[in-house]
């Protein structure tokens, strides 16, 4: 019998997206953005569209890309695990010009910024080495979300967990 699992809660997409729409209100956005190119023989068999639909599961993606007046930005968003962020991000940038669905934007420079609520001692020094920006960014749900991370590991936190398997095996969903 299969397992029952509570909701993810998708914080950072939700992050992003207020990020997006505060910063960049009236510019074209796109939210996990593939990146790199699609291999030749699948575009010349299936079609330049097809090909890309079908081969989006082998390519990253981006947090969001949007197109300005003058650059493409792209964004990685990281409440926590920044590190991730920072190193995904070079990458992204040189996958841009490989990638189909910019080719009529081939011309613009690409910015790669990095989108996080805390300051790291170490990043700004990094982040500048790769050329990529920070941008800090706290909404007032953060200091939530912050909250609900830092009990995970507190005892009374660690009883609702153990009482709720204990509730879900003898119900038969977990062994």
């Amino acid at each position: 019998m299969g397992g029952f699992s509570k909701l993810r809660e998708d914080w950072e997409t939700r992050y992003v997206s207020e990020y997006v729409l505060e910063k960049f209100p009236n510019d074209e956005a796109k939210y996990r953005c593939p990146l790199g190119m699609v291999p030749e023989q699948f575009i010349q068999a299936l079609g330049l569209g097809k090909a890309i639909r079908m081969y989006r599961p082998y390519r990253p993606e981006c947090d969001a890309a949007v197109i300005t007046a003058d650059a493409i930005v792209l964004i990685e968003g990281k409440i926590f695990k920044v590190v991730d962020g920072l190193a995904k991000l070079p990458l992204y940038r040189y996958l841009v010009p490989l990638t189909p669905e910019f080719a009529p934007f081939k011309s613009m420079p690409v910015r790669a910024v990095l989108v996080t609520p805390k300051r790291l001692t170490w990043g700004d020094e990094y982040a500048n080495s790769v050329n990529v920006e920070i941008a800090l960014y706290s909404p007032d749900w953060i200091k939530e979300y912050y909250a609900k991370q830092e009990s995970y590991w507190t005892g009374d936190e660690r009883f609702k967990r153990y009482q709720r398997s204990e509730t879900l095996r003898r119900l038969g969903y977990e062994k």
